[in-house]
Formats: C-alpha cells, structure tokens, sequence
C-alpha cells in the first residue's frame, strides 16, 4: 500500500477514537433523633462528618452481615454463608476497593466470593468489581442496570464529569468542604487512582424479586426504583437486615442531582420504601451514612422520610394546579415543622426546592403557565438593555462590590451574572467580574450546609481563579469493553457533529461488525448525522466507504486502548471504498 494511503487510514482510524465520548455504627438512639441545632454551616456538616460518616471501620451488622463504613462515597457490604462470602456493592476505583478488602477480611470470616450484587449503576457502587471476582462468581442486578451503566457515559457524559466534579468538591480542602453528607470525598491526590477501574457487566439480572439461596442463606433481591430506575433491595431475613442501597441515607433524598442525570423517579421512590417497611427489619444497612438498629425506630425513620418525599410531590402538584408558576413553587414548598427539624431530612445532600423544581418539571415540562415566558426577549440583549438602565457596567460594579462588603452575596452574584450576559464586558473588566463573582461564591457557600450546593460553588469559585482543573479518563478492564453495547459508540456520534462543516453536506458511510452480524449506517443530511442499523432508508446515497471491523477492536480503538495504525497492520481493519472522501466524511465531526 502506497505512503497516501496508508497516511489517510492512520488519520481516519485515529479520528475514530472520539466516538464514545469522554469517558464504626452509629446506632440510631433515641438521643440521636432530637432536632438539628441551630449551628453555623461548616458546624453542622462536621457533625454529620463525625455521626454519620466516620473513621473507616468493618462493623459486624448482623450474624451474617458486616460493612466498611467510613472508607469512601459507598459502603461495601459482605455477607457470609457456610459455601463464602457475597459483596455487595464493590467501591469507586480498584485502589479503594482494595483497601476495603484488606479490612474486610482481617475482621470478617473469608471464604469464597460466591456473588455480587450490585444495587443499582451509579459508579461508586460497581468501578473495583475486578478486585472482589473469582472465577465463578455470579454478578447480580437489576435487568435495567446495563442500559442505566453505560447512560453515565453517553451522550451527556462530559456535561455531567465536569457536573459531578464540582458537586463532589475533588479539587478543594477538607477545612471547605470536610466530606459529603452521604460519605468521604476523594481529593486531588486520588484523581489518578480513580482511573484504575474495574467494572464488570452482571451474569444474572432479574425484575421483581428474585430469592438467591448460597450457603444455607435465603437472599432476597427486590426491585427498589428511587436513587435509580435500577435500584434493588436486599433483605437477608434469617438476620431481619436490610440493605437500602441509596434509597435511604441520613439526608433528605437527592430527588434531584445538580450534576445532572436521568430524573429520579419519586413515585416509585415512595413505593419502595413502602415495600421495606412491610418486610419490619430490625437492622438496615444504608449504602450512604450509618446503620440503623432496632425495628421501630426503622419503622418510624422509613416512614417520616417517605412522607417526607410525598409531601414535597404533593405540594407540587397542590400549587402547579393553583396556577404558581415553578419560581413560586420552588421559592415556598417547604416541609412541614414536624419533618423539617429531624435530623434524618435535613438538606445537606438533597435539597427541597431543587426537588420541587425537579418533580415540575419531569411531569409537566419547561413551560410553567405564565404567557410571558413563551416567547421572551433574547436574554443577552434583554442583559445588555437592564445594565444600561442601571447605569451601565461601572454602575454595576460598584453596586456588586458594596453588596459583596455588606454581605449580599447573592445579589452580587445576580448583578454580576446579567453583566456578564450582556456581553459588555471585556477585556480587563472581565476578569475583574470573574474575580468577583468568585468572591460571591465563596460568600454564599460559608451559609451553605448541603454539601454539593456547596462544593458547587466552592469548586466554582477555583475555577473562575485558576481555570478549570485536571481530569482523568477511566481505564477500563478488557471485560468491561467487551460487554460495552457497540450501540453506544454510534449513539454519541450524531451530538459530534460540527454543523457548520456540514452545511449542504450529504454523504453516507457503513461499519460492517461480523462478529454481532449487524451492520450501521451513518448518514450526514441537513447539518444531523443520522444512525441507522440494519437496511439503509431509502434515499440514503450510497456509502462513501465501508468499513469492515470486529467489534472489539472497533471498540478498543474508541476507548484509545490500540493505536489504529497497528490494527489495521494486523488486518483487523478492511476499509473498502474512497480512502480521501472518508477522510473527509470523519473530518466534520469534532473530535
């Protein structure tokens, strides 16, 4: 093959590469239950740092059960039978899960681990899977769990990284922001060991429930849609212990995550708390914060926090039908006094009226009634229009700058935000803003107890200072990429087209997979890239090139795990059809 070709190819197979995307107990006493004091921020989050999180402990839950609390994000859970050992939940990274191990078998019996059960997709639960499996170990979950899995990393994946890092404050001090409500933080420092991950996709999943029997031990899984739509429970009734998963933490319930994700469903939510107060345990295991004992405070626990979300849902529902638009419901739904000063619903993780907005929205969309919000000003100009009004950008400044010293860091923050919308402000005056704002931020976050609110703005704040920080791609486990749905290397695809080098563009090309028997077609059409399996639609031109590739080398070449060049030495690659017009063809999307 001539030095032209064999060029193009290298350009076109590295140009595949961007198609995936950016990848000790506190048992609850009596005393515990006394209403929130009336303490400063930073105040009570060290108090929930010190009840309800911890130092890294294994605690004997049951006589079958023990958990490491304390460690990370996520508890692991170990339950011990006469055949070995179930793991559920296996920690955010191998590193840690490997620390968790250690302990975990220095205090609980070892055996063979029979199962893992994860209890629903969310990384911290599932990334060090590899450190726990043997060779036949079976991996429950939810029949939804894959789709859910591979969602995190689709077509909003980066949108939601950079979300996450922020609420999850990896970047700041523990004296900002000593933990999360729900559990430890991983800093800077374990940035690269996060990248060593290794998630493997479940050999069983079910619906409903499913009853495992290892060991002499009966172990319920119960579909529990809340945290995720692939949340299950699991009851081990010998021991009348529960593991909630994220269902319940010592925390009002994140109904809404500001990193951004799928939306909570709160009336399924309701139902499996439901389902767990019927079955009456008298231990529950919480995936998040510390372990409950004693079947009726369980009981009233479970059913205040329950209440708790119905009352937030029904409240909504109550003023959207009164005609409130959703800045009114969320500014006045509040819970009643009864629920509000338990210290279980305080709003360190989730937070009402980010709920409130959230419950609006997922069941009656953007639009909120009001006529003048169908078609309104543009709201850069209508910014540029209100600064001049006000007396233009200096005005502003000033005025941002004496409500900073007075402490108004919100209203800095306002003013400092529609400045920066209107696109009056460069140059010098730009940075000064930022600098501001970040100062706003900083203002506001020393009032804040919910720990992602604030790390938010903490995080914010850093990057307005500093530019935004480091991140690291996850290392995948060869398991992990081959069970990877290649569906979802073609679903990111269409949303990596540049438009603009699109314009009047029609073209298509075809990726033939032997191995699956399945073949797509990716057309360029009206500035959308359309994926079609299977036939193309008529009208479709035909393809520019085809390419002919095992779905695991295509995969591996996506993920950057072989440089292109060498699979197509290797022959792993056919690419059949006009070498430069692929070339092309690959060149309008963004890489």
């Amino acid at each position: 093959m001539g030095s032209f070709k064999i060029r193009y190819l290298a350009a076109v197979l590295i140009g595949l590469i961007f198609l995936t995307g950016s990848a000790a107990c506190v048992a609850a006493e009596k005393q515990q239950l006394a209403p929130l004091p009336n303490t400063s921020a930073l105040e009570t989050i060290n108090k929930q740092c010190e009840e309800q999180i911890g130092a890294q402990r294994i605690e004997r839950i049951s006589e079958h059960v023990w958990a490491a609390e304390g460690f990370e994000f996520a508890s692991t859970i170990l339950i011990h039978t006469n055949d070995g050992n179930v793991i559920v939940d296996t920690s955010l990274n191998t590193t840690a899960a490997r620390v968790v191990k250690k302990a975990m078998m220095e205090t609980a019996p070892p055996g063979p681990v029979k199962a893992i059960i994860y209890t629903h997709s969310h990384v911290d639960h599932t990334m060090g899977a590899t450190e726990w499996a043997e060779k036949d170990t079976q991996i429950w979950a939810a029949d939804s769990f894959v789709t859910h899995w591979f969602k995190q990393f689709g077509m909003f994946g980066r949108s939601e990284m950079i979300r996450g890092m922020r609420q999850m404050a990896y970047h700041l001090s523990r004296e900002e922001v000593p933990c999360s409500a729900v559990g430890p933080i991983l800093r800077t420092s374990s940035l690269q060991d996060m990248a060593e991950v290794g998630p493997l996709m479940p050999t069983n999943t079910f619906s409903g429930i499913k009853i495992l029997e290892i060991g002499g031990i009966k172990i319920e899984l119960h579909s529990a849609p809340g945290e995720t739509h692939d949340t299950l429970f699991v009851w081990i009734p010998d021991d009348k212990t529960l593991l909630a998963a994220d269902d319940y933490y010592w925390a009002f319930p994140n109904l809404y995550t500001i990193r951004g994700a799928s939306p909570r469903p709160t009336d399924e939510w309701i139902k499996s708390i439901d389902e767990m107060r019927r079955l009456q345990p008298e231990h529950l295991v919480p995936s998040s914060t510390s372990v409950l004992h004693g079947k009726e405070i369980i009981r009233e626990i479970l059913t205040n926090y329950r209440d708790a979300i119905q009352y937030v849902r029904d409240e909504v529902v109550r003023r959207a039908n009164r005609g409130e638009d959703i800045d009114t419901i969320a500014e006045n739904v509040k819970l009643p006094p009864q629920l509000a000063d338990l210290p279980y619903l305080w709003e360190g993780y989730g937070q009402v009226d980010w709920s409130a907005r959230a419950i609006y929205t997922n069941n009656l969309g953007w639009f909120d009634g009001r006529a003048d919000r169908l078609y309104p000003m543009d709201h850069n100009e209508a910014a540029k229009r209100e600064i001049k009004l006000m007396g233009g950008e200096e005005k502003i400044i000033s005025l941002a700058y004496t409500a900073l010293k007075d402490g108004d860091p919100r209203w800095a923050v306002h003013l400092l935000s529609k400045l920066k919308d209107s696109g009056l402000a460069v140059g010098d005056l730009a940075g000064k803003i930022n600098k501001m704002l970040a100062q706003g931020y900083r203002q506001m976050a020393a009032d804040i107890s919910n720990t992602n609110g604030r790390a938010y703005l903490l995080e914010s704040a850093l990057e307005l200072d500093q530019g935004p920080p480091a991140t690291t791609n996850a290392k995948l486990p060869m398991e992990t990429v081959a069970s990877m749905p290649i569906d979802l290397v073609f679903f990111n695809m269409p949303n990596r087209l540049d438009p603009e080098k699109a314009d009047g563009v029609l073209e298509s090309v075809r990726y033939v997979f032997p191995d699956l028997n399945r073949q797509f077609t990716v057309t360029i059409r009206n500035r959308i890239a359309e994926v079609v399996e299977g036939d193309s639609l008529p009208g479709t031109p035909d393809p520019l090139a085809v390419i002919t590739v095992d779905s695991l080398t295509y995969k591996m070449m996506a993920l950057k795990m072989v440089v292109p060049m060498s699979v197509f030495v290797q022959g792993k690659v056919k690419v059949d059809g006009s070498m430069p017009d692929f070339v092309t063809f690959m060149s309008r999307f963004q890489i």
